[in-house]
């Protein structure tokens, strides 16, 4: 799925997580917002019984006279959950794209010393918890590779599930076209859960220029719901209008959430959306 010389080059990249800003320089460590032995100060939050006296902060007690806790910011490694959609909106050239790109990254994942995690969604939502240690990546792409194609995504409920089996501030990077009217949902959903998002829209041709025009019998893939209708250069402009907005919604409603959003399409090679327009766009480091 990758050549040995891809895989060499992404060797020495990291991972970079949205809202974190620069990694620590211990490779593989993420600094989290959990009580850590750590000297930088993170937050304050209510004394419950059981504390240990030694963080309480006086001062603030002085201030407010409300028992408050000191927590210091530890380094925690991070779980990185991949997940590629699989379902009968894919085409095959979008499904080639996104396995290649998920072991990319599943590959990066692992020689950071992140936690990685795989789902993929189509006919049935698949989940292999979370592994570490290079050693495992083919393990992995063995099972990634064992899953089938077809079925309908759901990502709204999918990544709502998925979002539930993970620790807090973890990392989801979602391979999709993302090419559903509710999409953009489970993003909200994630946000709660504070977890960070990596949207990866991946288009091919089809989805881009159509080359359809007169009467036609339409079948949605994911749904098998059909529908008879003309096309005419005017519809052709309109279904452009419509892809527009909606890839536009999409990466609007990841800026708004700190999240990351890039849209490439199956016309250009792995290699380049990986080492050039992911680096490019803050992905990888």
């Amino acid at each position: 799925m990758l050549s040995p010389e891809l895989r060499q080059r992404l060797t020495p990249l990291r991972l970079v997580s949205p809202r974190q800003g620069p990694q620590t320089n211990l490779q593989g460590a993420h600094r989290g917002r959990r009580r850590g032995r750590s000297m930088e100060f993170a937050e304050h939050r209510d004394y419950v019984p059981g504390d240990d006296l030694r963080h309480l902060d006086w001062n603030a007690f002085a201030r407010s006279e409300r028992l408050v806790v000191k927590e210091f910011e530890s380094e925690l490694e991070r779980t990185v959950l991949l997940v590629t959609d699989l379902s009968a909106s894919m085409s095959s050239a979008k499904r080639q794209l996104a396995l290649q790109c998920s072991a990319a990254l599943g590959w990066v994942a692992l020689s950071g010393q992140d936690r990685l995690a795989l789902a993929t969604l189509g006919s049935e939502v698949r989940y292999h918890p979370p592994v570490r240690g290079r050693g495992q990546w083919g393990r992995l792409i063995d099972w990634l590779g064992q899953s089938r194609a077809g079925g309908r995504a759901q990502l709204n409920l999918s990544l709502q599930s998925l979002a539930q089996r993970l620790p807090r501030s973890s990392l989801l990077v979602v391979v999709s076209d993302w090419l559903e009217e509710e999409a953009t949902s489970g993003l909200a959903f994630a946000q709660y859960r504070k977890h960070q998002v990596a949207a990866l829209q991946v288009l091919d041709s089809d989805d881009l220029a159509p080359p359809w025009l007169g009467p036609l019998r339409l079948e949605d893939v994911e749904t098998l719901e059909q529908r008879q209708l003309s096309l005419d250069d005017r519809s052709l402009a309109f279904y452009g209008e419509a892809l527009h907005a909606h890839c536009g919604e999409l990466e609007l409603q990841c800026r708004r959430r700190g999240f990351h959003y890039h849209r490439c399409s199956t016309a250009e090679p792995a290699e380049t959306i990986l080492l050039q327009q992911l680096v490019a766009r803050g992905w990888l480091r």
